[in-house]
Formats: structure tokens, sequence, C-alpha cells
């Protein structure tokens, strides 16, 4: 099949990688900065702080004053956001194409001119505490989340979330903070991405005026420490909640990523995830939710894309009424039969048909196709992100099922049910 997103690539001297994807269906852009460092790079006194990082670049500059960043956005019709996963950060500004110099010149503006005071950091501390207690504390899930991924990642930077505990946050010092800048953020760790109604042209030479005077940095190498073995042993996390009205079951198995050893079912084990949960025309959604009503909904995800490895989950919701034990059983001897018998030629062919509509719609909005150009930051190259769908549609049977026997096989690394009071 053709190329889906069709990238246009250059790379600045400095080292700055510039992606465009064109799409001429409205004259608006979208400018992404992808910068290739996250949570799990953080030192391990200051986890966190690459979130932390994330709210002061829009504090200012030498030449933007301190709030003018998202407020002269917003004066041209822009929207403007930011986000930190483990592995990587993004900034994000949808805006008219006549404002993409603009919106250049800022973010060039911003990697190498940040501008914070002592005040501000401090000030800010008790913003990304409230965001946390927004977001972990007081939210339903929030604690029981944070105890499944210290269960999945017993050494692995993966077991912290990317916000980090508050005795990380109350510790950030302006120091700390402008040092983790000085690291990290420099052209050559650096993409540019624009998606929209542009060329490469016209962005390359807007790249050159703006970023192609700040010099490259030394980047350190991304070395975390390697999560041992789980030996087999399974961690059970459960949880009564006033404030969760429905049973929620999750199961956590061991995967290989898509580079490493076992990178053979990457691909192979995206189809599986669809096979068993990805919407509701799978065999397992038709049996358990329809035929024998014991859930609400199902699903199944496949984190293969991070720099290092993440799980394959299966999860499932029930109302309280739902007899679990029964639900239970019956998933294992789905699982069991797909371990013995495999998928079928027709489910095979559901899941590849619903993955490529799921990349097509993907591609037609701007803002979605910045997202899929993040897995630069996890070692995935710009060949690879557009052969997906070829990689996708040559999929086996045979490759799909043993893909499983790897993965289903063993027990669960965790399993997790959390319950209204008194649901269980």
């Amino acid at each position: 099949m053709a190329g889906i997103f069709n990238p246009q690539v250059q790379t600045l001297s400095n080292g700055l990688q510039i992606v465009v994807v064109r799409n001429d269906i409205a004259p608006i852009v979208s400018v992404g900065v992808l910068y290739k460092v996250g949570t799990a790079d953080d030192p391990v006194d200051r986890v966190g702080i690459s979130h932390f990082l994330e709210h002061m670049m829009f504090k200012g500059t030498k030449s933007v004053p301190t709030a003018e960043f998202k407020k002269t956005i917003l004066t041209y019709g822009g929207s403007t956001n930011a986000s930190t996963s483990f592995d990587y950060t993004l900034y994000e500004t949808e805006i008219a194409k006549d404002h993409l110099e603009l919106m250049i010149k800022l973010e060039a503006d911003r990697m190498e001119n940040l501008a914070f005071s002592e005040e501000e950091v401090t000030s800010e501390r008790d913003v990304v505490l409230e965001e946390r207690r927004m977001r972990l504390e007081n939210h339903p899930f929030g604690q029981a989340y944070e105890v499944l991924l210290k269960a999945l990642s017993w050494y692995h930077p993966y077991g912290v979330p990317p916000i980090g505990y508050p005795m990380h946050i109350k510790n950030y010092t302006y120091e700390a903070v402008r040092s983790h800048y000085n690291t990290w953020y420099a052209p050559n760790n650096a993409v540019l991405i624009v998606a929209g109604n542009t060329t490469l042209e016209e962005v390359l030479k807007l790249a050159e005026r703006y970023f192609g005077s700040i010099p490259s940095k030394k980047i350190p190498d991304r070395v975390r420490v390697n999560e041992p073995p789980h030996l087999g042993i399974t961690q059970h996390i459960e949880q009564n909640n006033p404030r969760n009205s429905l049973v929620l079951l999750d199961s956590y198995y061991h995967a290989p990523s898509h580079k490493g050893e076992g990178k053979e079912h990457y691909y192979p084990l995206i189809i599986l995830a669809q096979i068993l949960g990805g919407n509701s025309t799978t065999e397992f959604y038709r049996v358990l939710v329809e035929e024998k009503k014991l859930a609400i909904s199902v699903s199944a995800s496949y984190e293969g894309d991070g720099y290092d490895p993440r799980p394959f989950n299966i999860s499932a919701t029930l109302s309280p009424q739902m007899d679990v034990a029964t639900f239970k059983k019956t998933l294992s001897e789905m699982i069991q039969s797909i371990l013995e018998k495999g998928a079928g030629e027709e489910e095979l062919r559901k899941a590849k048909r619903d993955l490529l509509a799921q990349l097509a719609f993907i591609r037609d909005g701007n803002n979605s196709t910045l997202n899929v150009f993040t897995s630069l930051s996890c070692g995935f190259s710009i060949e690879e992100i557009e052969k997906w769908g070829d990689l996708i549609q040559s999929v086996t049977l045979e490759q799909v099922h043993a893909a499983a026997k790897v993965v289903l096989s063993a027990a669960p690394l965790v399993t997790m049910d959390l319950y209204p009071i008194g649901g269980k």
C-alpha cells in the first residue's frame, strides 16, 4: 500500500530534524516540537522534573514576557498545549497557516532563551502539586494507578508516574530546572513537526532563519535501570472505592517492545490486541458482552512502542451484579483457546481492516499526525513509521499465534480489581 503520511524530511546542520506532513484540507497548521526526554530520563531524586520544565516553558523568554506566550497565540486564534510522557515531551500549537512563521519563531526562542525566576519555580511547585492532587490523590483510581506502576516496574523508572511524587515536586529548585533545560533542550535532541497547509520548502526556510543559529549540545545517553525478571510472580491489586460504581478488571502481561529481544512480535502483538479487544466487533466482545452478558465492555492494549518494554493489557468493565468469578473463568478459557487454536482468518482480516482505518482517520487530523511522529523519540525511524500500514498487512496468522504464546502463556505480571464499596 502507498504511504499514509508521505512526510518530507530534512535535518539542519545543528541536528534539528524537520518533518513536514502536507494536508491542504484547511488553511491551518499544527506545529509541534518534540524533545527526546521524558520522566524516565529524570534524575532519581527529581523524578517529574521533565513535566515541571514543561510548565516553565510557558513562562516566557528574554524577549517574550511571562504569560505572553499563550496570550500571543490566543490573540491570533490559535490553541496551544504540551504533554510529558515517560519517554518524550511534546509542545503543540494549532494556528492559521498565516501565522506559521510566528510559531516557529516562538518555539525557537524558547528552545534557547527560556527565562524564568526562582519565584516562578516556587509558585509553580504549588500548581503542579495541585495538578497531582487532581489527577491522582483525588481521582477514584489515582492511588491504584500509582501502585500498579510500581508493581509493573520494580526498578525501572516507568514505575513512577510522569508527574513525580510530592517529595520530588517540593524539592525542585531553580538550579535543577535550569540544569535540566540546559542539558536536554537542544536542536540535536528535538524534532520540529509541522502538519497542515504548508510545504517543506516553506518550513525549511523559516527553520533555518530561527533555529539555524542555535548550537547543538552533547546530549547524555538515555541510560535506564533494566527491569529484572519477575520470576513468575503475579502481584494482585484490589481496591474498594465508594466513588466507583462499576467493577474494573485488568491483567497486565510482560511483552517485548519494538526493539531488542522479541521485537519480531511487535506488529503481531498490535494485531493480537485488536483481535482481543480492539472494538465491539471482536469475538471476545461478542461472547463476553453480547452473548454471555458477563461484561459491559472488553478491551486490550499493547504499549510496545515505548523506549523500553511496556506491558500487554486485557481489561474489562463489569457491573456490580455481574459475577466476577464467572467472568474470569470464561475469559481464561477464551485465552486458552487462542493459545491452543489461534485466531481465525476472518478475525485477522477484520483486525487489519480496523487498524488501517484508524491510521486513515489519524491522517485526517493535523494534531493526531503530530502524535504519530512522537515515536521518533523511542527509536523508530521515519521509514518505519511510514511503512506501518504495510508491516501490519504483512502479519500472518502464524505470527499472531506465536506472539500470543510468548505473552499470554505466562501468568500476568499484575492483576488489578477495582470494586465499588460492597461490590465484590
